[in-house]
């Protein structure tokens, strides 16, 4: 058993939890308009508009926004109190802003650090908050209350083509197949 003492405790900064993201080899990256990181890997996930750590008030704030498909909206709300009970840590509301086209739902998850942490906490932090909340927008998914818009926006031209041939060409072998009776 590894024995700790209060050295090993830390209150991250903004500086700390960049290093600590570098080492998990986490890509992230920082926008000009927030004071906050960007997590890459995640925001290729499908209906994911993004995924964000922000450090405020003692709080490292692990969140992700989907877009909510208009029609699935109340549906949506009414089932918010079921949603939240899928995890235990991480917590969705919905979010409607004026300027905004689409409802968000944003999911979140917290960790206090105002005693301070440790690495191995902020990793397990980190890999626990994106399970958790993949696990609740794979359930909103199934029902299908999200965008689904990434999926195209990743997507390569040449992987388009490809699918087109073979669609194409399976057409036209299903045509020259005769049919057995």
């Amino acid at each position: 058993m590894v024995s700790l003492n209060a050295l090993d405790f830390k209150i991250p900064d903004l500086a700390l939890l960049r290093c600590w993201l570098s080492q998990l080899e986490c890509p992230f990256f920082e926008c000009d308009s927030c004071q906050a990181f960007h997590l890459r890997h995640m925001q290729k996930h499908n209906c994911v508009s993004d995924v964000r750590i922000d450090l405020k008030d003692n709080i490292i704030l692990f969140s992700v926004l989907v877009e909510i498909r208009p029609i699935a909206l109340i549906s949506l709300n009414n089932n918010l109190s079921h949603i939240n009970t899928l995890s235990l840590t991480a917590k969705a509301f919905i979010n409607i802003e004026e300027d905004d086209n689409l409802a968000q739902l944003v999911i979140c998850q917290s960790i206090s650090i105002a005693t301070g942490i440790i690495k191995q906490q902020f990793n397990y932090f980190i890999q626990q908050s994106t399970e958790q909340i993949l696990m609740i927008i794979s359930t909103i998914v199934e029902n299908d209350m999200l965008f689904l818009n990434n999926y195209y926006e990743y997507k390569d031209d040449e992987e388009e083509d490809k699918e087109e041939n073979e669609a194409k060409n399976s057409l036209l072998v299903s045509k020259l197949r005769p049919i057995i009776h």
